[in-house]
């Protein structure tokens, strides 16, 4: 029987969520490994820029088919054991591209991961914050969240560039399959923290009463007509289609701001390792920073939306600058200085953004299949994004990079308008759609 206490974040608590960040780093280290490793990939596969990006075709249809049925999906299961049944697939997913290196396996894996790295994965994921924590604190707990993913990617990937470069003396394919190897090895490893971390964490919520915040004392209905009634209550809510749009853009932005790693390579003509050392830096240490952060101040200020604009303005100004100053005239240091501020505030937005749907009040049954509904949206800019990036690289070389950054720039200014439009929905009291402001 609970003691019913006042919720405070304990360190149980505080564990599990750092463990779900975790598997989060190296379960989605995989497919966006490009973003790290891009011409290991290449030598590895034997493919052009324009096919490496099409793998994340590959993989972006599946968050966009996928996600809103996995979502309903994971909110009937438990978030244990889905987390360490798709993170144990994604293990096995790793050794098949080591026994079997070709463009083809490639493909198959990227095939594969949509279902272990997406599909429920991606729901329990947020059902298992949303579950350890009251709508309050999700500013906090998606910030802390996305913070230790950042700090996970930022040791996983910095570990990986020793061991890519000592194998890469062979080739550089050879260094890739050492990094698959070590991945592989790492799902295993932390599919098992993970479980036990989340099972340590609820059982403490029953001993002090604190379940009662989470749950839901409504009926469930099971199988088909279930779901069907779960979606149906979900898409009323603005907060959901704010938050697809919002990380539509943010996420975009992010990979745009992921071609500054080939940027200063081909451009600047740093060496491969030096611009993977500074890939990490850019994508996981500046969001274990910015995200936490951001997660504070917008409990803070009872609002990540507000957050999310500022940090979306900031990103797009630095990206301006890139561009409008030549490069000849800046110092690399200052260079690198601005593209790690840009890559600080977008790691800003994308850990807070993930709090929106709680600010606009959909409620905890639902936090699961709202989050993988907007990230459907959300993550669409895989679909095309690389692809389309690969080719302007192949058909123009380094002239795309101007019309890549300009594609962020617009992409922070559409999310800017989408979130001023949710706060003024939120101020009128209309955040369910076709219903009366009260």
């Amino acid at each position: 029987m609970g003691q019913n206490q006042s919720f405070k974040l304990t360190p149980k608590i505080l564990i599990a969520v750092i463990s779900i960040g975790l598997i989060n780093s190296i379960v989605f280290t995989i497919p966006y490994i490009k973003n790290t490793f891009y011409y290991g990939m290449i030598e590895l596969t034997g493919c052009t820029n324009e096919q490496l990006g099409l793998l994340m075709t590959i993989y972006g249809l599946g968050e966009v088919f996928s996600l809103p049925i996995g979502g309903l999906l994971a909110e009937k299961f438990d978030v244990k054991k889905t987390l360490l049944i798709s993170t144990i697939g994604t293990g096995c997913l790793c050794f098949l591209i080591v026994a079997f290196p070709s463009y083809l396996t490639t493909a198959i894996v990227w095939f594969g991961l949509i279902f272990t790295s997406l599909f429920m994965f991606w729901g329990a994921i947020f059902k298992g914050l949303r579950i350890l924590a009251p709508a309050e604190y999700q500013g906090r707990m998606n910030g802390l969240y996305s913070g230790a993913s950042g700090i996970g990617y930022f040791i996983i990937n910095m570990a990986m560039v020793p061991v890519y470069d000592y194998f890469s003396a062979l080739s550089d394919g050879q260094g890739m399959r050492a990094v698959f190897v070590f991945f592989g090895i790492l799902c295993f490893i932390i599919a098992s923290f993970c479980y036990l971390a989340v099972k340590e964490a609820l059982k403490e919520q029953k001993v002090n009463g604190w379940d009662n915040l989470i749950q839901d004392n409504s009926p469930k209905i099971p199988g088909l007509k279930g779901l069907i009634i779960d979606l149906k209550a979900m898409v009323k809510y603005k907060s959901v289609w704010v938050f697809g749009i919002c990380l539509f853009c943010v996420y975009g932005l992010q990979i745009s701001v992921s071609y500054t790693t080939s940027y200063f390579t081909d451009v600047l003509g740093i060496t491969v390792t030096f611009g993977v050392v500074l890939s990490v830096m850019r994508s996981y240490g500046m969001q274990a920073i910015g995200a936490p952060i951001g997660g504070f101040i917008a409990d803070k200020i009872g609002s990540a939306s507000k957050v999310v604009i500022i940090g979306n303005v900031a990103a797009a100004l630095c990206l301006l600058i890139i561009i409008i100053l030549p490069t000849g005239s800046m110092k690399l240091p200052l260079l690198m200085a601005i593209v790690l501020i840009t890559a600080w505030f977008n790691g800003m937005c994308y850990g807070v953004q993930f709090a929106i749907p709680a600010e606009g009040k959909v409620p905890a049954s639902l936090a699961a299949s709202a989050t993988c509904l907007g990230s459907a949206i959300g993550y669409i800019p895989d679909v095309f994004e690389h692809a389309l990036f690969g080719r302007w690289l192949d058909n123009i070389g380094n002239k795309a990079y101007v019309f890549i950054f300009l594609f962020g720039i617009c992409l922070a200014v559409i999310a800017t308008i989408t979130l001023i439009y949710f706060l003024r929905c939120k101020k009128n009291n209309s955040l369910i759609i076709n219903r009366e402001k009260s």
